[in-house]
C-alpha cells in the first residue's frame, strides 16, 4: 500500500500572467477591498479585547502563511510551523532582552535564523513523500522540543525573555490598539508577497511539483531545489510570526515549544490554513479569523469551550469534502451569487455577517 495521502484539492485555476502594470480595478476588488476593510476595523467595536483577539488573528495569519507556502503551494506536509515560530520567538527574546536589539532588527534575525533549520531538515526529508514527509518533520519538531527549547542558555529559562513591544520614532506601539495596527499592517504585507509569490516563475514551479513531480522535472524544473526554497521560504515566515507572537505576549516563553504542545499546535495550524483556503494567501488569514475568535471567545465559556474542537475537526471534515478551496472559495461562490441575483446573494451575505457578529457580542457577553 503506497504511503502517499491523497489529499483532494480544488479545481486548479489558470495562473495570470504577470502584469507589467497595475490593472484597472474591477467592482469585485472594491467589494473584496472594503470587506476586508470592515473585518479589519472590526476589533474596535469590542474594546480592548477585540484589539487582543485581533492581534493574536494577524500573528496566527502569518505562521499559517508558511504552509501556504508548504503545502498550499509545494504541496509538501510539513508539521514544523509551529517550531519555527518558536525559534523566532527565542532569537527574539534572546536579542532583545540579551543583546539589547530593536524589534525591527530582532524580527529580520528571526527570520533568518530559521534558515539553517529549514536547509537541514529540508536537506533529511524533502525527497519523502506523503505520509513519511509528515512523520519526517513530526520528528523533528519533536527532537527541537526536547532540544533547543529546553535548553536555558537560548530560552532564558522557564520564564523565558521578556521582550518589548516596539517603538517607531516617538510613536509608542505598545498600546493594544497600536500594536494591532502594526501586526495588521506586516499581515497585509506578507499576504502581498506569499501572493506575489503564487504568480512569479518560482510559484510556478512550486505548482508544477505540487501537481506531478515528473512533468516538472520534464520541464526542467529542479524539484529537491524547489521543494528545499519552498521550506526554507514557509519557515522564514514561521519565524517572523514568532518573532510578532514574542512582541504581542511580552515575554518567549518555551513551555509553549516542547513536545507535545508543539506539535499538536503545528497541526492546528495546517488544519485553519485548510478551512480558510489552503492554496492562497487570504486563506490563512480566514482560517486564523475563524480558529483564533473561537479560541478566545468560547475560552471563557467552559460549556461552550468543550466543542471548540469537536466543531473545528467537523468544518474541515465538510469543508475537504464539499468545498476543498476552504472560506477563499466560499467567497468567491458568494460574489459570484451576487452577481447574477443581487438582491438575494447580498442579502445572504448581510445575513452570515450579522448572524456571526451577533453570537460573538452574546458569547462575549456570556464569558
Amino acid at each position: 500500500m503506497s504511503a502517499d495521502v491523497a489529499v483532494r484539492r480544488p479545481a486548479a485555476e489558470p495562473l495570470p500572467a504577470r502584469p507589467r502594470a497595475l490593472r484597472r480595478l474591477t467592482p469585485g476588488h472594491v467589494v473584496a477591498l472594503l470587506g476586508l476593510l470592515a473585518l479589519a476595523a472590526l476589533p474596535a467595536a469590542f474594546g480592548d479585547f477585540g484589539f487582543f483577539v485581533g492581534q493574536y488573528v494577524m500573528v496566527y495569519a502569518m505562521v499559517g502563511l508558511s504552509v501556504v507556502v508548504v503545502t498550499g503551494y509545494a504541496g509538501l506536509i510539513s508539521l514544523m510551523p509551529y517550531s519555527f515560530a518558536g525559534v523566532g520567538a527565542m532569537v527574539t527574546g534572546a536579542a532583545m532582552a540579551s543583546w539589547g536589539w530593536p524589534f525591527w532588527l530582532a524580527a529580520p534575525l528571526a527570520a533568518v535564523a530559521t534558515v539553517p533549520v529549514s536547509v537541514i531538515v529540508g536537506a533529511a526529508s524533502v525527497r519523502l513523500r506523503g505520509l513519511y514527509l509528515a512523520i519526517a518533520t513530526l520528528t523533528a519538531a519533536d527532537f527541537l522540543g526536547e532540544t533547543f527549547f529546553r535548553w536555558d542558555a537560548a530560552t532564558g529559562g522557564e520564564t523565558g525573555w521578556t521582550v518589548t513591544r516596539p517603538a517607531l520614532g516617538p510613536i509608542d506601539l505598545s498600546g493594544d490598539p497600536a500594536f494591532y495596527l502594526l501586526t495588521l499592517v506586516a499581515a497585509g504585507l506578507l499576504v502581498w508577497m506569499v501572493e506575489g509569490l503564487r504568480t512569479s516563475r518560482l510559484g510556478r514551479a512550486m505548482y508544477a511539483v505540487r501537481d506531478n513531480e515528473i512533468e516538472a522535472q520534464a520541464l526542467g524544473i529542479n524539484v529537491f531545489k524547489t521543494k528545499l526554497v519552498a521550506l526554507v521560504i514557509g519557515g522564514m515566515l514561521a519565524g517572523l510570526g514568532g518573532a510578532f507572537l514574542a512582541a504581542l505576549l511580552v515575554t518567549s516563553a518555551p513551555s509553549p515549544f516542547w513536545s507535545p504542545v508543539v506539535q499538536a499546535t503545528s497541526i492546528l495550524f495546517v488544519t485553519l490554513v485548510a478551512i480558510g483556503g489552503i492554496d492562497r494567501a487570504l486563506g490563512a488569514f480566514f482560517g486564523a479569523l475563524v480558529v483564533v475568535v473561537q479560541q478566545q471567545i468560547f475560552g471563557g465559556a467552559e460549556f461552550f469551550f468543550a466543542f471548540v474542537g469537536i466543531y473545528a475537526a467537523l468544518l474541515l471534515i465538510v469543508l475537504l469534502r464539499f468545498r476543498p478551496g476552504g472560506l477563499v472559495q466560499i467567497g468567491r461562490m458568494q460574489w459570484q451569487l451576487i452577481q447574477r441575483r443581487p438582491a438575494v446573494g447580498t442579502a445572504v451575505a448581510v445575513g452570515v455577517i450579522a448572524v456571526n457578529v451577533g453570537l460573538a457580542w452574546l458569547f462575549v457577553g456570556l464569558s
